[in-house]
């Protein structure tokens, strides 16, 4: 089949997709819940669901870090990539290597869940594909019409506008030496729009960057995040809030939230899950 990816490429996948080698873990774990798993000859070590399952897979180094020599031995028909996660220059590499590669890149919720009926295509399994869109699509209905009655609802209580002030504020760390937060186009930023807060860096110029905690405080935000990957945040990080700034909306009403990581950032097959265990952590 041909299709083209994210960098404008035309692929000619051959089918059916036998070889094929994923450098991105929620890639892995989607091809799983797709009943495709067996499809895959090389994976990477950060590629670790669905656990019990794909560890009698190979393999290939990491996703910043991939083996290509290794990568290229294998045969495979289609490697699967990703532009935040992998590196260009390994890309270009194995495509020279006459590889061909997929690369994509969710920016939210919805191009998450388009991701699987694109691979429900490459891989022939479109029925599967389409049950888990559906789930996907139900939950973010569900999700819509409750935000938008909570927003109702607290407009009526407080009686002040706009409907930015009726979210809660949001910010998103991803690292604590430094404090990094994530900002504007992430599938973060959209997974916490679409669960009915505002990202307080939205508008910022870059996808992830460091923050003073002064700054971080200034903004009165109501929630902080603390999703448990790629930084293992600790109790002792969410004490340094809770000691520095207590007078901080989110830490005067104990809204310091811990979350999965990959609910948070993983997309593909988890979301419909992960909007039904994301949501209470989003709620003020």
């Amino acid at each position: 089949m041909k299709i083209t990816d994210l960098t404008f490429t035309e692929l000619d996948i051959p089918q059916p997709v036998t070889r094929a080698v994923s450098l991105v873990p929620s890639v892995t774990e989607t091809l799983f819940a797709l009943g495709k798993g067996g499809a895959l000859v090389g994976r990477t070590a950060f590629c670790i669901q669905p656990a019990g399952e794909v560890e009698g897979i190979e393999t290939v180094g990491g996703t910043k870090s991939p083996n290509l020599d290794r990568i290229i031995e294998l045969q495979p028909q289609l490697v699967l990539a990703n532009k935040e996660e992998n590196r260009r220059q390994d890309i270009d590499t194995l495509r020279a290597a006459g590889i061909a590669v997929h690369v994509a890149q969710p920016t939210t919720v919805e191009e998450g869940l388009a991701y699987v009926t694109t691979c429900g295509r490459i891989f022939e399994c479109e029925p599967e594909a389409e049950r888990i869109t559906r789930a996907g699509v139900k939950e973010l209905v569900r999700i819509r019409e409750h935000v938008s009655e909570q927003i109702a609802l607290r407009r009526l209580r407080r009686k002040r506008p706009p409907e930015s002030a009726e979210r809660p504020r949001v910010i998103c760390f991803v690292w604590n030496n430094p404090w990094m937060a994530v900002g504007s186009d992430t599938y973060i930023g959209d997974m916490i729009s679409t669960l009915g807060g505002d990202n307080v860096y939205n508008l910022a110029a870059d996808r992830y960057f460091a923050v003073d905690p002064v700054e971080v405080a200034a903004h009165n935000p109501d929630i902080l995040l603390f999703p448990d990957e790629p930084c293992a945040f600790t109790d002792h990080d969410l004490k340094f809030w809770r000691d520095n700034f207590a007078d901080m909306p989110a830490v005067k009403n104990n809204r310091l939230r811990p979350c999965g990581g990959q609910d948070l950032c993983w997309f593909g097959a988890r979301i419909p899950q992960a909007l039904k265990r994301l949501q209470p952590i989003l709620s003020r």
